[in-house]
């Protein structure tokens, strides 16, 4: 069990990246990365009373009956610092494949957003539009087309940076190795169908895991809740009688094992958010992206891709203080 604390001023190295050859289209898709993980170094975190409170209250009893009073004296000590992200990977084997599969939706201003334009939210008032186009140029009058864009990083297929829910990194500070990962998916479609607030578990985790091996190194684990049918119609927010979404999420069980016990990067979701009404403070937000790891919310397609064996390609805008953004996502088949 982990303290999810705020770091104090992390230090980052920048790290250079080689020139990468890619062969198209007779050859395979080769690429040489670094062997560096999210974060060099750990970093020296400041824990609250309460933090450690809380920690000491959720430590489980399997915990307990392992530990000795010094031990769980050790687990709380060492919720005060960040533990390590994602491993570095031995050197990769060349990626192949035959087909690209595009897993973003076209984003416009009439695509379904988290907040409603013009309703209250945390005290303040919304743009009447989330995502706005003006065309600022046209050919037919200076033979040259150029629109103004504007909109709320979090819409669309878009990331979450780490900063997006702590004091963490901004998304031009991820390192361009981790925006191509290995691509796990974890189908849970069926009881989706039957409860618009079904979860991914620790037990579906492990269920995918007898069949399809283990969840590959520094992998991309996403949820395929089928919800991306489903969004030009009402049911992808599924609003309940009080206005709230009502959508598959992740369970925070399940995003505390693959951050313990597996070598995951990334977390993606088909649907508005990892949370949903079964974890209303933003549990698996404040754990994943508190632990200075990134996701992707309202991806598409993902039936057209294999439970395991493609690659997932990022491409997300460097904006410098970005907490996230709409992004390109592309699976290689």
């Amino acid at each position: 069990m982990r303290a999810y604390c705020a770091p104090i001023t992390p230090k980052r190295r920048s790290a250079i990246l080689p020139v990468q050859f890619f062969h198209l289209p007779s050859g395979p898709l080769s690429r040489s990365l670094p062997k560096k993980s999210f974060s060099e170094q750990p970093k020296i975190i400041m824990c609250a009373p309460s933090v450690i409170e809380k920690v000491r209250q959720r430590i489980s009893r399997r915990d307990l009956l392992k530990s000795t009073g010094a031990a769980a004296a050790g687990v709380l000590a060492a919720g005060c610092q960040s533990t390590p992200k994602a491993k570095a990977a031995p050197a990769t084997e060349p990626i192949s494949f035959s087909r690209v599969v595009d897993l973003s939706h076209t984003l416009h201003p009439d695509f379904p957003a988290w907040f409603v334009p013009g309703i209250p939210h945390e005290g303040r008032f919304l743009p009447p539009a989330i995502v706005e186009v003006e065309r600022v140029m046209k050919f037919e009058e200076v033979r040259v087309n150029l629109n103004k864009v504007s909109y709320w990083e979090h819409v669309g297929t878009h990331m979450d940076a780490p900063s997006h829910f702590s004091e963490g990194s901004t998304v031009e500070k991820i390192p361009a190795e981790d925006l191509v990962l290995p691509l796990a998916v974890i189908d849970i479609k069926a009881k989706a169908a039957r409860d618009p607030l079904a979860l991914l578990t620790l037990e579906d985790v492990k269920a995918w895991e007898s069949k399809h091996g283990r969840i590959p190194e520094r992998a991309c684990l996403a949820m395929n809740s089928g919800w991306a049918h489903h969004v030009n119609t009402p049911k992808f927010k599924s609003l309940n009688a009080e206005g709230k979404h009502q959508q598959p999420a992740f369970h925070i069980d399940a995003i505390e094992f693959i951050m313990e016990e597996r070598n995951v990067v990334s977390i993606a979701v088909d649907t508005f958010s990892f949370d949903n009404l079964h974890s209303p403070e933003s549990d698996v937000h404040y754990a994943w992206l508190g632990d200075e790891r990134w996701g992707i919310e309202i991806v598409n397609n993902l039936d057209d891709v294999p439970a395991v064996g493609a690659t997932i390609v990022v491409g997300q805008p460097k904006i410098q203080g970005g907490s996230g953004g709409p992004n390109r996502v592309m699976a290689l088949v």
